[in-house]
Parts: C-alpha cells; sequence; structure tokens
C-alpha cells in the first residue's frame, strides 16, 4: 500500500480516536462521563504494548547497543511533552470544546512546527509558506468566532487547551526528530518515549487511589476504543513516513478535521457543536496548512 493512503487511514484513525473521545467525556447517550486524562492514560498504555511488540525485534538485533543518553533523553522529553502534555490538553479541549472544533484549532501546529524549524535552522520562511500561515490563522479566527454550538460564551480555556495542545505536540515532535538524528528508529523512539510518558500520567492520576467503579472506567468500549484508535493513527503515520515524504503525509493526515466533523454528525448525533462556519473555517485551515507544508 502506498504511504499515502496510509496517511488517510492514519487521518480516519485519529479521527475515530477524537470522536469516541468526544463520546466518552461528555457521557454520550446518557453514559456516565469519564475524565479526559482518564483516556490519555489507556492511550498511552496502548502505545506501550504497540510499539513494544514493533521494537522488540529492532532491540534484539542489536540497535539496543547504539542507545546513548542523549537519544534517550530526546525521546523522553518529546513524549512527557508531546504524549503525554499535549494529549491530555487535546483531550481536555475536545471536552469543553468539541470534537470538531479542537481538532480545527490544533491545524496551528502545523505553523508552530515549521516556526520551530525557522528558529531551530536559522531559515527565512518562503512566500508560499507565509502565506499558508495566514490562511491557518484566517481559517481558525472563522472557527473560533462561529456562534452556533456555544450556550453562553466563547469557552476560551477550551480553546487555550487546543492550542497549547498543539504547541506541546510541535516542540514534542521536535525533540523526537532530533532524537531520531541519533537513533533512526521511530519504533524504539516511541517504545523509549513513552517509559518516560506513562508513570508521569500515572502518577498525576494515582489510579490505585481510585475506587472499583472508577477502575471500571478503563475497559468501557468507548475509552478503549479511543485509546486504540489514536495508538492506531500514530502506527498507520509511522508506515506513511516511510514511503512518501513526510510533507505529503502531513499534509493528508491533516484532513482528519474534515473527517472528524463528518463522522461527529453521525456519532455524536447532534452532541458536537458547529455549524458551516466549522466547514468553511476548517477547510481554509487545512488548505493553509498545505501551503506551509509544501511552501
Amino acid at each position: 500500500m502506498s504511504g499515502e493512503a496510509y496517511a488517510l487511514l492514519a487521518a480516519l484513525a485519529f479521527a475515530l480516536s477524537t470522536v469516541f473521545t468526544r463520546q466518552f467525556s461528555v457521557g454520550s447517550g446518557g453514559r456516565r462521563p469519564v475524565a479526559p486524562e482518564v483516556g490519555v492514560l489507556v492511550s498511552l498504555s496502548t502505545d506501550l504494548v504497540v510499539f513494544g511488540a514493533l521494537a522488540a525485534p529492532e532491540l534484539r538485533h542489536g540497535l539496543g547497543a547504539r542507545l546513548d543518553l542523549q537519544a534517550v533523553a530526546l525521546f523522553m522529553v518529546g513524549a512527557v511533552v508531546a504524549s503525554m502534555l499535549g494529549r491530555n490538553l487535546a483531550y481536555a479541549s475536545v471536552k469543553r470544546v468539541g470534537a470538531g472544533r479542537s481538532t480545527a484549532i490544533r491545524l496551528c501546529n502545523t505553523v508552530f512546527a515549521a516556526a520551530v524549524g525557522w528558529v531551530w535552522l536559522r531559515d527565512l520562511p518562503r512566500p508560499w509558506q507565509l502565506v499558508g500561515a495566514a490562511m491557518v490563522t484566517v481559517g481558525l479566527w472563522v472557527v473560533v468566532t462561529e456562534r452556533e454550538g456555544w450556550r453562553d460564551s466563547v469557552d476560551w480555556k477550551g480553546l487555550a487547551a487546543a492550542v497549547g495542545a498543539a504547541l506541546a505536540f510541535a516542540l514534542g515532535d521536535t525533540a523526537r526528530r532530533a532524537g531520531l538524528q541519533l537513533l533512526p528508529s521511530a519504533a524504539v523512539g516511541a517504545f523509549v518515549g513513552v517509559w518516560a510518558a506513562l508513570p508521569v500520567q500515572l502518577l498525576w492520576l494515582r489510579p490505585w487511589r481510585w475506587r472499583r467503579d472508577a477502575v471500571r472506567q478503563l475497559w468501557r468500549p468507548d475509552v478503549l476504543a479511543g485509546g486504540f484508535f489514536n495508538t492506531l493513527a500514530l502506527l498507520l503515520l509511522f508506515f506513511a513516513v516511510q514511503r512518501t515524504p513526510v510533507a505529503n503525509a502531513a499534509a493528508l493526515y491533516n484532513l482528519q478535521v474534515l473527517i472528524v466533523i463528518a463522522l461527529g454528525r453521525w456519532m455524536l448525533r447532534g452532541e458536537d457543536p458547529g455549524g458551516l462556519r466549522l466547514v468553511g473555517g476548517s477547510a481554509l485551515a487545512v488548505a493553509g496548512a498545505l501551503a506551509v507544508l509544501w511552501g
């Protein structure tokens, strides 16, 4: 299968993860709501199992001997910032502002990642990248200023959480890419990183102090589905970047926001706010992200 197909499947998997996150965090269908951070714990646990299985053959064939402290530190910092902090902020924003809005706002991750690259590489942005950044900004303004679905006023905490998640993903991914320069194995890098992110999440939540009914929430189908599809999206994206340029994979992966909006209309049945401005602003932001990536 082509890298582009893997990237599109990754976008679908991530969209499903986001919609399931919205379902369990707001208690869709009359069910008891589950805290977003519980979903993050499940997704990190799934990462540990899946990427551990992928990394095991490489480690057995001697790649573990090439691990140095600098690479390990970069992978762990990247995972704590992106996988732990970024996901907690992203999941919280999905609960507060909706799956579609949260995903659209997090498209500014493309601009943040490009800005980090410009500063890191001391390279001036190209004209089309500036145009793309402006398009993303305008598109997100359209999304944020839409009134449909807001009960009282704009949930600025939810919007800030989405922007914070985008920034955390950009910074964490930069650290991971630096680690991959020292040890070119994404599977091993993800496996090493989750050994830092998961303990931090556990120490924060302290599930060993939970009541029995709270522990049972970890096994709810919608919570498990959210974690499974999040890990599946990362796995498919890993296969995509092995077969196509990173910019192409990222551009197709960003289509997730339109898939989230479509799935939300079907799976959430009116429980995810947003109308035509959400669709139009998201489409403009996706086009802007394409310009940043390909500019």
